[in-house]
């Protein structure tokens, strides 16, 4: 069907253009090597048009009506809007539309930076696309030409790396205090003021990093869907929620969540989706090594933990892997590359049957590695598990917490052994135990009355007892 690009835009509508942050000269070339055989000279145009469109020094935003880019581009509207939207697809311009009261649309459109190469080869489904577009001898040139093989050689040669920066505060340590005050009411604080009222500074942002944008959407996933299922049944409710979660753990972006949604054996008799058999199809993809799946997320610190390391309970580290990455993530961050299926199945159970949040269940995996020497075994997962679900733990918080009062109870109750097992040490002779016979507890009694009562004469004279030193003298005047 046609599309009715009247209803969506007009050539009187006006645009004002704005940018992220400066575009530099080597970014505008990724765009000219990388993005151009993907999204087409017009696209291109339009988008050389919008960053120049844009005085670099001060962000100045310019404006115009969409008559004047068809003018400039020689686009007619339908052409123009194409153009566009494949820049929106690619993650280089954002568009975002206003409205007053008299139903007059106003766009603004925020230009971003490229890809850099290294994160656009790194991406599949951009890699792929080139590939296809420009084939094996243009794609291995332009792989050489951003190349970095002094970099790797280094990596390689001098693999021992001291970061010997200095902080700001070891440079200047002149600074005084008094040199930032800014008293109230002062003319200092008047003259900043008006600076912020009169010359109001671009929002511009130095630490903006261009990512490949494939967010999870409907209407993306819409059109991998086959002939046996059913939209409003698959991309609504509880399915949703599903893909939602799945793409989490998987770390999947649209495209390759709708690759597996293509097999029509994953769907009902009444086209709704079956989300058992999607887990299945999920967990056999991944042991087969199959699945497209994105970069998992980095967190900050990347030494602190890994492979046969484990971040401590409670620490930093702790709790920033356990909220930013899925439990899949995770693991593979422990075992330093893909897991076994039994680790995954314990990871995908803590989720999705068992109904933990993936921040909880990454504390549970953490907590077990590091208790039972880097195994995973099922009933001791089971059993702390049923202990915080009926605890009701549902944070990272929560979860370290329990962790941190059962490493306490733990440390007192050896301390009480070690104790009791001094006191009730057993006789030994000649380098054995000898079983000793328990008496009973009114035996013990009995003895331990007359242990007392010997004690308490034991060192006593006749003398010290007047009654006895009457018997005594009584007895030596008798007569013989």
């Amino acid at each position: 069907m046609r599309r009715l690009v009247w209803n969506e835009l007009l050539p009187k509508d006006r645009y004002v253009v704005r940018i992220v942050r400066p575009i530099s000269f080597a970014e505008t070339g990724f765009v000219t090597q990388l993005y151009l055989p993907l999204i087409g000279v017009e696209s291109y145009s339009l988008y050389q048009l919008l960053v120049h469109g844009v005085q670099e020094i001060s962000a100045a935003t310019t404006e115009g009506t969409h008559r004047s880019l068809m003018l400039t581009t020689s686009l007619s509207l339908d052409r123009l809007l194409d153009a566009r939207e494949r820049l929106e697809a690619m993650g280089l311009l954002e568009v975002r539309r206003r409205e007053n009261q008299q139903r007059d649309y106003y766009y603004e459109y925020l230009v971003k930076p490229p890809l850099t190469p290294s994160e656009f080869f790194a991406d599949y489904v951009l890699s792929l696309m080139l590939l296809n577009k420009i084939e094996n001898i243009r794609f291995q040139q332009l792989r050489q030409l951003y190349a970095d093989v002094l970099g790797n050689q280094l990596d390689q040669e001098y693999s021992n790396v001291e970061n010997i920066t200095k902080d700001f505060h070891e440079v200047f340590q002149s600074l005084k205090p008094s040199e930032l005050e800014v008293k109230k009411g002062s003319e200092r604080e008047q003259f900043l003021t008006e600076m912020e009222t009169s010359f109001p500074q671009a929002a511009l942002k130095s630490n903006y990093e261009a990512q490949v944008n494939h967010p999870l959407s409907v209407s993306s996933l819409r059109l991998y869907l086959p002939d046996n299922a059913d939209s409003a049944k698959v991309l609504d409710g509880s399915s949703m929620e599903l893909l939602y979660q799945l793409c989490h753990f998987y770390q999947l972006d649209s495209w390759g969540m709708g690759q597996e949604l293509r097999d029509w054996t994953l769907y009902k008799a009444d086209r709704s989706l079956d989300g058992e058999v999607l887990r299945k199809r999920l967990v056999q993809r991944y042991t087969e090594d199959k699945l497209y799946r994105n970069t998992p997320a980095a967190t900050t610190g990347d030494d602190e933990w890994g492979p046969g390391r484990l971040p401590e309970p409670g620490s930093e580290a702790f709790v920033r892997a356990c909220r930013l990455l899925s439990p899949l993530a995770l693991l593979e961050r422990v075992v330093g590359g893909r897991v076994s299926k039994v680790f995954l199945d314990r990871a995908e159970t803590l989720v999705f049957a068992d109904g933990l949040q993936p921040e909880v269940a990454n504390a549970l995996i953490l907590h077990t590695l590091a208790s039972m020497q880097m195994e995973l075994p099922k009933a001791y997962m089971e059993t702390i598990r049923d202990s915080w679900k009926a605890k009701r733990i549902a944070t990272v918080d929560e979860a370290v917490k329990q962790i941190l009062d059962r490493a306490d109870q733990r440390a007192q109750t050896q301390e009480k052994t070690k104790g009791s097992k001094k006191e009730s040490a057993p006789v030994r002779r000649n380098g054995r135990a000898v079983l000793q016979d328990k008496l009973p507890a009114s035996v013990e009694w009995q003895l331990a009355q007359e242990s007392s009562a010997n004690e308490s004469t034991k060192g006593k004279l006749i003398s010290d007892d007047p009654e006895l030193s009457k018997m005594l003298e009584s007895l030596r005047k008798r007569p013989k």
